[in-house]
């Protein structure tokens, strides 16, 4: 028999469950008032010391740390799950003593679980708590369990369970009578034979209406022996409870693993009679063999879940797309909408919103799509706003980048990308103009190096146009106004960026030294204008060669673009191809000329060609600038006030310079 004595001991303990009943529901304002515990004795085993133990928690409010259920703010959860937000179905809005009441949240995945409260279906409240200290006292009998009482703890959260731990722990309707509720607490009296019951009756608890005779012992009356089958009861009792912990932890487990066949695995470790420990063992190696198996290299995991209105209008906006090109391919949520026409898609987007369109007119439903009659919209049920502008915007600016993206623009292979900042003159130093390193004498200081005084200047502008979709282009069905006009749009965005470049060597402007960008000065035009040949490739090649930086310096540059127009082409690639078949074995192509790249653009009229260096290289050529933030196209789109519908515009800013002369020649053809 142990050693009957009386300790205390301050240990941390991880959070632990226990039931409690809810009284009372209140359906208009979603609120339920529950007794949170009963102080009933719950069964536990202590791994620490291996054995099995009563674990009490003292009613004193001394005793209990109620901050976190009086500050408003403690959770209300689903079976003690705090994976995901989902698992949040209310809030404790206040608590006294035992006694607290808690607001269901008004989502829709909340609803089913608050009518089975009202119903008296779920039945079962169980509060999550932290202990900080407790007595531990020594059983009185050999075989009787030991008694754990928390005497300083703290209540975190309560739960809506399927399974309770304490028989009492039940829902209970407005008319039950609130009996008194008592713990039996067994002290030891100093020997094993003299060992004493008292009944206490704790501090916080309403008062008794009405007391069982056999609770009203006098402290120091022995314990009577219980008959067989009261042994047999409470045995059964306390195995039953045993089991019900076990299901519970079980659930818990596995639920926590967020395994895809956890349902499965439930109900097999419960047939099995499988111990909790055993079963984190298990499910802690089935998580590793899925991390296995997936290849996952870390613990965290972002699930990207998408709203259905998002969903909803990326699928219509795929039909549109379709219908104006059917080799667009279709998702399997676009497919419902194949085949309708603007009117009949607007009506269907309608519907999809809780909107009755019988015995709408295309014009009204056009209307009520384009948001442009809140009244006759509410009239029809609308609530909210329509999706149909959002889509056709979104289609449109699809369509418009398809075009940007599609139309060529062959200054990007050989003019350097940069940003402005803003609409101010921007200047640019030309990487030939660094000063020379200088020589280095021992003791003496470095030199600070130096840009040279001559810098281009430019700026950007900006460039746009608007399409109008008005609530007529939904009544007429003009796919065009939604496909083909937004097309030839992006296409002319990008017609307009190449424009501005290849203006800059059409133009031949002057730079910052006051010469044209190809002259006889920069040593960069021929002399006088020759057919495309080794020899006039040769002499072209040779000027970049020789070209120098501002204070002499060679740069040893050579080009890798040949510049042409459509009149050029033909003989451009004959003098660059490595496969051409030449006549006579001094008529193949020097490997140099292979190396070049031709570039042929419709601007370049005529017999001109262009010798330029790689964009980006140890030269600058030509640089063109997109507003920062604005690289590209750039569309926006507003309710038209001017027009009755959506009005979308598509904006371009940019602009181009010529910033160094050295790494470009010029021959005017022949």
């Amino acid at each position: 028999m142990p050693q009957e004595q009386q300790q205390q001991q301050r240990e941390a303990l991880p959070m632990q469950h226990r039931l409690a009943p809810v009284n009372t529901v209140d359906a208009e304002s979603r609120t339920a008032k529950l007794t949170w515990t009963t102080g009933a004795g719950v069964r536990r085993y202590d791994w620490y010391r291996d054995r099995y133990y009563m674990e009490e928690l003292s009613l004193d409010p001394a005793h209990i740390r109620m901050g976190r259920f009086q500050s408003g703010s403690a959770p209300l959860l689903n079976s003690h799950s705090q994976y995901d937000l989902s698992d949040v179905i209310g809030v404790i809005e206040s608590a006294d003593g035992a006694q607290a009441t808690v607001r269901f949240s008004k989502r829709a995945d909340v609803e089913p679980i608050f009518q089975d409260v009202q119903d008296g279906i779920l039945r079962n409240i169980s509060v999550g708590y932290a202990t900080y200290a407790r007595e531990m006292i020594a059983p009185a009998n050999e075989g009787d369990d030991w008694i754990y009482r928390a005497i300083d703890w703290e209540p975190m959260e309560l739960s809506i369970v399927p399974i309770p731990a304490d028989p009492g722990a039940q829902v209970r309707s407005a008319t039950d009578s609130k009996l008194p509720v008592f713990e039996v607490t067994t002290l030891a009296s100093g020997s094993a034979d003299a060992a004493t019951h008292h009944l206490r009756k704790d501090s916080n608890m309403p008062e008794s209406q009405g007391q069982n005779p056999a609770a009203t012992q006098t402290a120091g009356a022995p314990q009577q022996p219980a008959d067989n089958q009261r042994a047999q009861d409470q045995l059964r009792e306390e195995a039953a409870r045993a089991e019900r912990e076990r299901i519970v932890g079980i659930e818990a487990a596995v639920r926590a693993g967020r395994l895809d066949n956890s349902a499965e695995l439930i109900a097999r470790f419960r047939d099995a009679g499988t111990s909790v420990d055993a079963v984190r063992a298990e499910v802690l190696r089935l998580i590793d063999e899925r991390q296995a198996a997936q290849d996952v290299r870390s613990a965290a995991q972002i699930e990207t879940v998408r709203d259905q209105t998002d969903v909803r209008r990326a699928a219509v906006a795929e039909a549109l797309l379709h219908r104006s090109n059917p080799r667009a391919e279709l998702s399997d949520a676009a497919r419902q909408y194949r085949g309708y026409g603007l009117s009949e898609l607007a009506r269907r987007v309608l519907e999809d919103q809780g909107v009755n369109t019988r015995g709408l007119n295309k014009r009204e439903v056009a209307v009520i799509a384009m948001g442009l009659d809140r009244d006759l919209a509410a009239r029809a049920g609308m609530m909210g706003v329509s999706d149909f502008p959002a889509i056709l915007a979104n289609t449109v600016n699809r369509t418009l980048r398809n075009g940007y993206a599609l139309a060529p623009r062959t200054f990007t292979r050989w003019a350097r990308q940069s940003s402005a900042p803003d609409f101010r003159t921007m200047t640019r130093t030309a990487l030939s103009d660094l000063s020379a390193f200088s020589k280095v004498k021992a003791g003496e200081n470095y030199a600070y190096g130096n840009l040279g005084d001559s810098a281009e200047g430019y700026s950007v502008e900006k460039y746009g146009e608007i399409v109008a979709l008005t609530w007529e282009t939904i009544v007429n069905d003009d796919m065009d106004m939604v496909s083909r006009i937004p097309m030839a749009m992006g296409a002319e965005a990008a017609q307009t960026e190449s424009d501005v470049v290849y203006n800059v060597l059409l133009a031949n402007a002057a730079m910052a030294d006051g010469v044209a960008l190809f002259h006889a000065t920069h040593a960069n035009l021929a002399g006088a204008g020759a057919a495309i040949s080794d020899v006039s490739l040769g002499a072209g090649r040779a000027a970049i060669r020789k070209q120098t930086a501002p204070k002499g310096r060679p740069l040893n540059l050579a080009p890798s673009i040949l510049l042409v127009g459509p009149d050029k082409e033909v003989e451009a690639n004959k003098y660059t191809s490595a496969s051409f078949v030449a006549a006579k074995a001094g008529d193949i192509n020097p490997n140099f000329n292979t190396s070049l790249e031709v570039v042929t653009e419709q601007r370049l009229q005529g017999n001109q060609w262009y010798l330029l260096c790689q964009a980006g290289g140890l030269i600058d050529t030509v640089e063109y600038a997109y507003l920062e933030g604005e690289e590209g196209l750039f569309t926006e789109q507003r309710q038209g006030f001017e027009v009755d519908g959506l009005e979308i515009k598509a904006r371009l800013v940019i602009g181009a310079k010529a910033i160094d002369f050295r790494g470009m020649y010029k021959n005017p053809g022949a």
